[in-house]
């Protein structure tokens, strides 16, 4: 799984970024001109996992990972920003879902305004696509107008969802058209899944600021400044700090719950005594679609796979007693 994390300059992207990884990225270098991304990867926290390597000690634990993009500057095609632009999206387009990072703290004595700014944002995404869009419906009336080839049904999808962006709408909010086969190449910034991440200063209280949010979106405030700092913590001082404070987990274990919520994943697991692995993989695929997330020759060959729930086989102690119980079941 891969998150984008944008905003507006000076929101505290990579604030949010070094809370979510524990890493300690320089939290003004894109205002001194720095314009390659931050990224890490994160482990997937799952104790059903820790639960499983406990119960087969296999020679080694592979948790499921989420790739954090931190994205400097402003996403904006306007006022010939084409060339960054253009860098922005190659960044983008691969991304399976956008954090946009709200600033809800003063600086430099202005006060936050955090609807302003989501408002903003979230124009420059569908006004970004659809400076795309136009490029594409035109290149493709001429295909079909003069040489009478190209895809009709994919010119019709692209005009309804212009019409839904010049609406000021986000793709998202439509999945008929936004998760379309036909569309899929294009990686529509406003079609991808999105949470907002409040970023609440200590100044302000959690939970007080109002917002709209447009539909599709999640919406987790956090304290970005404070959870920056904990996440740089040894782990057993940052759990102290969180249970002084009241925070029940880290900012990286909401977010990865949220994403996994929003993108419908689920965590397939499997167990031996060589490795104990999680897979996320979408709720409701067909087993031979899941077996393809372990490798695409698995799905290619499927024949069947042999499923048992984690509850049973913690609540009867292992697959033997699972299997007399009739509690295992063949998929496909």
């Amino acid at each position: 799984m891969k998150i984008g994390i944008v905003g507006i300059s000076g929101s505290g992207k990579t604030t949010i970024f070094n809370a979510l990884t524990g890493s300690v990225a320089e939290v003004s270098a894109y205002q001194k001109g720095k314009k390659d991304p931050n990224m890490a990867v994160v482990r997937v926290p799952d104790s059903r996992l820790d639960r499983l390597s406990s119960m087969y000690n296999p020679k080694k634990t592979t948790y499921a990972q989420v790739q954090y993009v931190d994205i400097g500057g402003t996403v904006s095609a306007r006022e010939g920003m084409e060339s960054s632009m253009d860098e922005l999206l190659k960044l983008l387009h691969p991304v399976d879902a956008l954090v946009h990072v709200i600033r809800n703290f003063y600086r430099s004595g202005e006060p936050p305004r955090p609807q302003e700014d989501l408002d903003t944002l979230e124009s420059e995404l569908i006004f970004t696509d659809l400076i795309i869009l136009e490029k594409k419906i035109d290149r493709l009336e001429k295909e079909i107008t003069k040489a009478r080839k190209g895809n009709t049904g994919e010119l019709e999808l692209l005009k309804k969802a212009r019409e839904i962006m010049e609406r000021g709408e986000a793709l998202r909010g439509y999945p008929e058209i936004a998760q379309s086969p036909i569309l899929k190449g294009y990686a529509f910034l406003s079609a991808k899944p999105c949470i907002v991440v409040l970023n609440t200063g200590d100044e302000v209280e959690l939970a007080t600021t109002e917002l709209q949010i447009p539909n599709a979106i999640i919406l987790v405030e956090l304290k970005g400044r404070l959870e920056m700092e904990l996440a740089q913590l040894p782990p057993e001082e940052a759990e102290l700090f969180r249970e002084d404070i009241g925070l029940k987990e880290p900012a990286t274990f909401r977010l990865i719950k949220e994403s996994y919520q929003l993108l419908g994943l689920i965590s397939l697991f499997t167990v031996g005594k060589d490795e104990v692995r999680a897979w996320p993989i979408r709720q409701g695929i067909p087993a031979q679609q899941a077996a393809g997330a372990i490798h695409s020759d698995m799905e290619k060959g499927f024949i069947r796979m042999e499923v048992t729930a984690y509850d049973d086989l913690i609540a009867l102690g292992n697959e033997a007693a699972v299997a007399k119980a009739g509690k295992k079941r063949l998929e496909g």
